[in-house]
């Protein structure tokens, strides 16, 4: 059984983004006829919508179908398009909002397009095409968003591009490649005829996310920001990483070039997160590396003073390793590291900085003296 098309578009001043999409559609290597049309936008444009493409003594909409059937593409029963299909935007109180001109007006929009979207991806044998070419910016970009957020692997997003010849406008207003009109660039003044012009559609790739918290949710929340911020919650934190070096021998970190000041062990602890030793497993290793004994052990100053610390000389001051690490947070966050939870992990959560990017120095001369800073040392596991 086919599934069913249906494609959602926002609306702004042109509605010839509709016809356009619908033409380039049907119009690819291998055409596509909606089935369904839904027209998201605000009240100040459905007049003008419905005069352009639905009303008047020739109207727009009955001519695209005819001249779509004249190229034995099928449209009967397709490309269902009526008062029906247009979806005025409510305000917080229900009634139709004239335009959306706050960041209020754009969060209840949002809102509405998450509804409007939600109902036909709840529908296996329904497949959705959304294109982003009309309508304010905001409101595209919210659309996308959404789709983001509530897209399957068959639905797609698409915008339409404009001939170049017509960017800046036409006159008449082009709607699709109508035979036997002339259009007349606004800019150029130049005429073209409408067999030479073909606008183009775009596939806009995008990440569909529904799949990282589908199985997570009981139920899709009913607003846009409680399901952006629900499904920001199951993802790592955006951060930038600042630059890290370490310089094993002697005891030195920068962060993006500067030196971080911090005590030995601090810097012990450091070293161990960053070489991807387990938080379990940094207790173990800091008491031996405390209890470390070798004739070279003088020749590296700082183990030598971390040895002189009373921190980490019994196996039951496991307070140590949270006031360290506390300390050491703290120092890097003094630093200009403002996200060193990612680092130095609070309350057993994982290492989420990417150890990869942490460049260090001396490291194998530090190893030749001590293996306890290691975390590939089976001797202390």
């Amino acid at each position: 059984m086919n599934k069913r098309i249906v494609l959602i578009t926002s609306m702004g001043m042109s509605p010839s983004v509709l016809t356009e999409t619908v033409w380039s559609l049907a119009h690819q290597a291998s055409p596509v006829i909606p089935d369904d049309i839904v027209v998201i936008m605000a009240r100040n444009v459905a007049d003008k919508l419905r005069k352009e493409l639905l009303e008047g003594a020739n109207p727009v909409w009955p001519r695209l179908l005819a001249a779509l059937r004249k190229e034995k593409l099928d449209v009967d029963g397709k490309l269902a398009f009526g008062a029906a299909s247009i979806h005025i935007i409510p305000d917080a109180s229900g009634n139709e909002m004239w335009d959306l001109r706050s960041s209020d007006d754009n969060l209840v929009a949002a809102d509405f397009m998450l509804r409007q979207i939600r109902q036909y991806t709840e529908t296996p044998d329904t497949e959705l095409i959304v294109s982003i070419a009309g309508g304010r910016k905001t409101m595209s970009a919210l659309l996308f968003s959404c789709m983001t957020l509530l897209g399957r692997d068959c639905d797609r997003i698409v915008h339409v591009l404009l001939p170049q010849e017509l960017e800046g406008g036409s006159e008449p207003s082009f709607y699709f490649p109508e035979k036997g009109v002339v259009y007349t660039s606004v800019r150029s003044r130049k005429k073209i005829k409408s067999y030479k012009l073909r606008s183009e559609l775009f596939d806009v790739p995008y990440v569909r996310m529904r799949g990282w918290y589908q199985d997570k949710f009981k139920s899709v929340p009913p607003t846009y920001r409680t399901l952006v911020s629900r499904v920001q919650m199951l993802a790592p934190p955006a951060v930038v990483y600042p630059d890290i070096e370490i310089d094993a021998w002697n005891g030195v970190a920068k962060l993006n070039g500067s030196m971080i000041q911090m005590s030995k062990p601090c810097f012990a602890m450091l070293s161990l997160l960053a070489d991807g030793c387990a938080v379990r497993e940094v207790h173990k290793r800091l008491l031996a590396l405390h209890s470390f004994k070798s004739s070279k052990l003088a020749m590296c100053d700082w183990l030598a003073t971390f040895q002189e610390s009373a921190l980490f000389r019994s196996e039951d001051c496991v307070e140590d390793v949270f006031k360290t690490m506390s300390n050491l947070r703290k120092k890097l966050k003094e630093a200009g590291f403002d996200n060193a939870e990612t680092l130095v992990p609070q309350r057993g959560n994982p290492v989420m900085f990417p150890l990869q990017n942490i460049k260090w120095r001396n490291k194998d001369k530090i190893m030749d003296v001590c293996g306890c800073l290691s975390c590939e040392n089976s001797s202390v596991m």
